[in-house]
């Protein structure tokens, strides 16, 4: 009789690890892969003028022959040719290259842009636009015209005047409540 229930004991004892390391087994997996895709910050800055005889912007080229007390159409704006919306900032930098041979320390002051106050904030060298540009928008004009002094004189005779134009732009969304607040502005 006690090995009868020694018998039925190691029995039960078996199945119960038999049953235990079946359940043990009983398992299953899955795997759920989820992409999630950033947006994007682009622009494209655009440099137009209004050809002399009036109509509609035109590229800008270079421009020859321009005597001191005149002015020159040259449009400066950036679209945003992104998917998100942007802030917008350009920096500015003219130069006046003498003509070979030529001596002398050339005033860039004497070459002005007429700067658009109203849509743009001048701060530490750069221009923000005061709101955030939506895609596929373009801003209001930087400057629309470069002025060249009637105080000129012979120094300047046959010089050229650069004026190169470097534009950033960095997300809006989540990036404070204006362009002067935002970080993350690109190196130029």
């Amino acid at each position: 009789m006690k090995r009868k229930l020694l018998a039925g004991a190691l029995m039960a004892i078996c199945l119960s690890v038999a049953a235990y390391g079946t359940v043990a087994y009983f398992t299953a997996e899955d795997t759920a892969q989820n992409v999630i895709t950033a947006g994007n910050i682009q622009i494209s800055l655009e440099e137009t003028a209004i050809p002399s005889d009036g109509g509609d912007p035109v590229p800008f080229e270079d421009v020859t022959g321009v005597m001191p007390g005149a002015e020159v159409s040259k449009i400066v704006q950036v679209e945003n040719t992104g998917d998100n919306t942007a802030f917008v900032r350009i920096r500015l930098e003219k130069e006046i290259l003498l003509a070979d041979g030529v001596e002398g320390e050339p005033d860039a002051g004497l070459v002005t842009m007429d700067i658009n106050t109203q849509h743009w904030t001048e701060q530490e060298g750069y221009y923000y636009y005061n709101k955030p540009l939506a895609a596929g928008e373009t801003t209001e004009p930087l400057f629309t015209a470069v002025s060249f002094s009637k105080d000129m004189g012979d120094l300047y005779q046959n010089s050229q005047a650069a004026i190169t134009a470097y534009a950033g732009a960095t997300q809006a969304d989540n990036n404070g409540e204006s362009a002067l607040q935002a970080a993350g502005w690109p190196a130029e």
